[in-house]
């Protein structure tokens, strides 16, 4: 009885884990499209004023 115990505490903990990865991976993609947005916005207006020039 007490290694199934020991065992359902651990399944609990590794459940606990994995679902604060998963928070943590969320959180880092909306940073990165975040970063990847604004780097886009840049881009494309750094073209279109490189064009106005010409």
């Amino acid at each position: 009885m007490l290694n199934e115990l020991i065992g359902s505490f651990l399944d609990i903990r590794m459940v606990k884990a994995i679902t604060w990865q998963n928070a943590d991976m969320r959180g880092v993609s909306a940073g990165a499209a975040a970063v990847a947005a604004s780097t886009m916005t840049a881009w494309v207006h750094g073209m279109n004023v490189a064009h106005r020039r010409s």
